[in-house]
């Protein structure tokens, strides 16, 4: 081979490997850069954006293929408290422990995310009502084993309590409807005493 035409060769093969080693890097950024805007900062649990995107993509497999779907709604009873007395720090610290808790509880296909606020949400696909409260029962008692301890000052602030509002897919649900049938429930834990879970059901009674 001429040494010349050898040389560019080895130059143009350098080239497509910096090429390649360039698209590869953007490609990971492009993911990097996805996977933050769908995740909450402060708890690392997926925001409110991908909980519609989830919700949307499990409602259209709950029509067509009648797979049962459920959804959570949990919110942290007197989370105001905590911030008003202790401080956002503390405020902070137990929205972490809340996301924690229940990541350490998800079952599989479970889609975890902070709605809002102190507000949680649980996509819980191939799942009936029952099991959907099971699961909020199972975080709910595993907070109540929790003693939160502020860390600037190893003050003991307490237990953690969280109610849940659960519902299930109907045929001619919209996730708009499956939302509000979730928070009805959550606001029917609230009105009857908090720390409880509440399903559907109940508002029918």
């Amino acid at each position: 081979m001429d040494p010349e035409r050898g040389c560019q060769k080895t130059k143009l093969e350098s080239k497509l490997r910096d090429s390649a080693r360039e698209i590869s890097h953007l490609r990971d950024a492009l993911e990097t850069t996805r996977i933050e805007a769908q995740t909450d900062a402060l708890t690392g649990l997926a925001n409110r954006r991908h909980f519609e995107e989830r919700l949307q993509a499990c409602f259209e497999v709950a029509t067509s293929d009648g797979i049962p779907l459920t959804l959570v709604i949990a919110d942290v009873d007197y989370f105001k408290r905590f911030n008003d007395d202790h401080g956002h720090a503390t405020g902070d610290q137990v929205l972490r422990l809340v996301a924690h808790t229940m990541t350490e509880h998800m079952v599989d296909r479970a889609v975890i995310t902070r709605f809002g606020g102190e507000e949680f949400a649980i996509i819980l696909p191939d799942t009936n009502l029952n099991d959907g409260k099971l699961y909020a029962e199972s975080v709910r008692q595993a907070l109540l084993k929790r003693e939160l301890i502020k860390r600037s000052t190893n003050e003991k602030l307490g237990r953690i309590t969280i109610s849940s509002g659960v519902a299930a897919y109907k045929l001619g649900d919209t996730p708009t409807s499956l939302i509000e049938r979730a928070d009805q429930a959550l606001l029917a834990a609230k009105r009857t005493g908090r720390n409880r879970t509440v399903t559907q059901d109940a508002l029918t009674r």
